[in-house]
């Protein structure tokens, strides 16, 4: 022990005991919530302590065989840096928001913008980033790492993974039982172990990565696609991609706070029992515009893949996606795009963001430069987006008080995050009447109709989970169960009668693709009229 002291003090270590020192350091600094978690579900007898000491001697284990593969002589301080701020930040988030680092939550980090990344910026997360991260990376490269000759240094890292697994086995081997159950029934808890599950989420998404710029040219679906014989008259649809939009808040719902009360002066259809494809934006938004379904989806083939926009303009439909969130997640690859976060764009822009009312700008000139055939204009809403959820709307939406008016969630009392959430969708309520006014005007030449659906939910703190993002076998309803809505326009051939009564059935993201094919009165192969919520209620 003194001899590996003065080593530390000297800055000069054997790279088997570097390995041993960070696997304990990821093991005991690194895993809070996994520990936390532990202990409630078994600290409350001997029993419990000694299995929650088991699967911390895992743990180590299987940070000392990660850091056993991945440190040689040339990758050992790039590899433990990444791991220290890597590992930092998911701790931060892990602890502070409950939420799992998978590789859907990479991918969302991966495709987070400039502004979002800034309502996710908070000192405390700055502060863990500093100690956990920058400060032992900094020792790590002022530190002289000691080699053996090639084929001692090969027994050595052989001797330390036998010694690595059978620690694991030994530590395991009294508790098969209680691992039997917890593998079985805390599935989530173990993505909270901290750098495994990290590691293995990037690994796994660079394979993603790689394997979709391999893949050929995208897969057509649709390309004869038409409108049906007895449609007459023009359809102006817009769609509006909503935002972390959980459908339990809502009123129209039956939410015993007044969120919406623009929208329950007009005659929409709230649609109850929607459930998301996924639990994040890169995920679900891809997925509701695919015809495979959430069972069938796959990110890689999506993004080689033609979607539900590809299939409208096959059918002859000019379709425009505008958009005051992160992007279109590939979706609008084919499709005209506008960004509408800027105020070269948004006239709508404050000093804290561009208001999804924007949106609307201009929208007239557009049809007006389409005089013949459909129209579809896809509407991307910043929405709900949290954690700053004080910044999704004006003051003057601040009905709910006193709100939460700080990204670190913490500091906020749970009421306070509600209010602030809650306000937040009564601007949403506000933008989508806006945009029912909007469709008014055109009822002359078209006929008009909204569709509304927010990508995935959102937890406010039920069981010490918030945000998003939770795997979705595992996630709780809050996050899968979302607001949606239609309103139709007073030409629209619709039956309302018939489709509030189909507005209380089951549904999901899983309908989206062909719901909006039956909007648009188009007839393809791939429409399945059993998941079109107007079948029945519509008549061309």
């Amino acid at each position: 022990m003194l001899k590996f002291l003065k080593q530390f003090l000297a800055s000069r270590i054997g790279i088997h005991q570097l390995i041993l020192l960070l696997a304990a350091v990821f093991t005991l600094l690194f895993n809070h919530s996994f520990f936390s978690n532990l202990y409630t579900l078994y600290g409350s007898s001997l029993h419990g302590w000694g299995f929650m000491l088991s699967l911390g001697l895992l743990l180590f284990a299987l940070n000392v065989l990660l850091l056993c593969v991945s440190c040689f002589r040339f990758t050992t301080k790039v590899v433990l840096t990444i791991l220290l701020t890597g590992g930092a930040a998911a701790s931060y988030y892990m602890d502070r928001f409950s939420v799992v680092v998978d590789s859907t939550m990479l991918t969302n980090v991966l495709q987070t913008n400039t502004r979002e990344a800034k309502d996710l910026l908070t000192f405390a997360l700055i502060a863990e980033l500093v100690l956990l991260g920058f400060v032992p990376a900094c020792w790590l490269w002022r530190t002289s790492i000691s080699y053996c000759r090639w084929t001692l240094e090969l027994r050595n890292r052989l001797l330390l993974v036998i010694g690595s697994l059978v620690l694991a086995l030994v530590s395991a081997v009294p508790f098969t039982a209680d691992y039997a159950s917890f593998l079985r029934e805390q599935k989530l808890l173990r993505y909270y172990t901290n750098p495994v599950t990290f590691v293995y989420s990037a690994v796994s998404l660079v394979h993603e990565k790689l394997a979709r710029h391999a893949s050929g040219p995208r897969i057509q679906v649709g390309v004869n696609a038409h409108k049906a014989a007895n449609a007459s008259r023009r359809n102006l649809v817009i769609l509006v991609v909503g935002e972390t939009a959980r459908a339990d808040h809502f009123s129209l719902y039956g939410y015993e706070r007044d969120t919406n009360p623009l929208l329950a002066r007009e005659a929409v259809v709230f649609f109850s029992r929607i459930t998301s494809c996924g639990t994040s934006t890169a995920y679900s938004v891809p997925c509701m515009f695919s015809v495979s379904g959430r069972k069938n989806f796959d990110l890689e083939a999506a993004a080689h893949t033609e979607n539900l926009l590809d299939v409208l303009q096959h059918a002859g439909v000019s379709v425009l996606w505008r958009d005051n969130n992160s992007d279109s997640k590939g979706v609008a690859q084919a499709v005209e795009f506008q960004d509408f976060r800027t105020s070269a764009a948004n006239s709508r822009c404050d000093d804290v963001e561009c208001r999804d009312v924007g949106l609307l700008d201009g929208l007239d000139q557009w049809i007006a430069a389409h005089p013949a055939g459909d129209l579809a204009v896809v509407l991307h809403q910043m929405g709900n987006h949290g954690p700053a959820y004080y910044k999704r709307y004006p003051p003057e939406f601040e009905k709910f008080r006193p709100a939460c008016t700080s990204n670190q969630l913490e500091s906020c009392s749970q009421q306070e995050i509600i209010n602030s959430y809650d306000n937040a969708l009564l601007y949403t309520d506000f933008f989508l009447s806006q945009v029912i006014d909007f469709l008014k005007t055109h009822d002359g030449n078209f006929d008009t109709a909204l569709l509304y659906e927010s990508d995935h939910g959102e937890s406010l703190g039920e069981k010490g989970l918030y945000l998003h993002g939770a795997p979705f076998l595992l996630a709780p309803e809050a996050q899968t169960h979302i607001g949606a809505l239609m309103w139709f326009g007073a030409n629209y051939p619709v039956n309302r009668e018939l489709l509030k009564q189909r507005a209380m059935a089951a549904g999901s993201h899983d309908d989206y693709f062909h719901t909006v094919l039956g909007l648009l009165d188009i007839q393809t192969p791939e429409y399945d009229p059993g998941k079109d919520w107007l079948n029945g209620a519509h008549n061309p």
